[in-house]
């Protein structure tokens, strides 16, 4: 009797895990699709265009906000989209988190706005790396007290440098730059992965045992 038992159960949690697999790979697909189609709208928006004339809380209400609206978060509950008003140096501006009846299931994203140029950024190599004085350490920012998420993302409003949560200190690599200025069907693919859709959904919500 138990062996039977415990045949389903393996069954069950089999065809869970291709419905999963089927279903993360679908909704990769058809977030790819329409991310172009919506991020082409802040692209050739006039705030892209004036970017150089923007203050801090323009560039983040109208360039940065938008951004994660077009991956699919919503950024008035403050339940999903946590914003820290205090903005200090060591803690993020914002953090995705997943929740599930009322209950904080996972982080996902940290993200933190900052204004350095595209001179800190070399793209060929993977590597940020500000010289100013008051520029943010992403060593300080992804340190353990501060940072318990799936990725962390540094941008200065149109540049979006994403970091693996296994970013190995003093580095200073990230995965890779999306630039809300200048992008191809590549950097597309690789937004894609960071969408809610994509991120939030989990086996838990295929296969739930009892």
């Amino acid at each position: 009797m138990i062996s039977v038992a415990l045949l389903l159960f393996i069954i069950v949690l089999l065809f869970s895990l291709i419905v999963y697999s089927f279903s993360k790979r679908l909704i990769y697909k058809l977030n790819k699709r329409v991310l172009a189609r919506n991020l082409a709208i802040i692209k050739n928006g006039k705030d892209i265009a004036n970017y150089d004339n923007l203050s801090e809380d323009e560039i983040r209400e109208r360039l940065i906000l938008p951004f994660f609206q077009v991956l699919g978060y919503n950024t008035y509950d403050m339940r999903e989209f946590k914003v820290f008003t205090r903005r200090a140096a060591f803690w993020p501006d914002y953090v995705t988190k997943k929740w599930d009846n009322s209950r904080l299931c996972k982080n996902s994203l940290y993200i933190k706005y900052d204004s350095f140029s595209e001179a800190s950024v070399n793209i060929e190599k993977h590597v940020y790396k500000d010289d100013r004085i008051q520029g943010v350490d992403i060593d300080e920012l992804m340190s353990k007290p501060y940072y318990d998420g799936e990725c962390y993302i540094l941008t200065n409003g149109y540049l979006y440098l994403f970091f693996d949560k296994h970013y190995k200190k003093g580095s200073n690599k990230f995965l890779f730059c999306f630039n809300l200025k200048s992008y191809n069907k590549s950097d597309i693919a690789n937004l894609a992965y960071y969408t809610k859709q994509y991120m939030f959904l989990e086996l838990a919500d295929v296969y739930r045992p009892v």
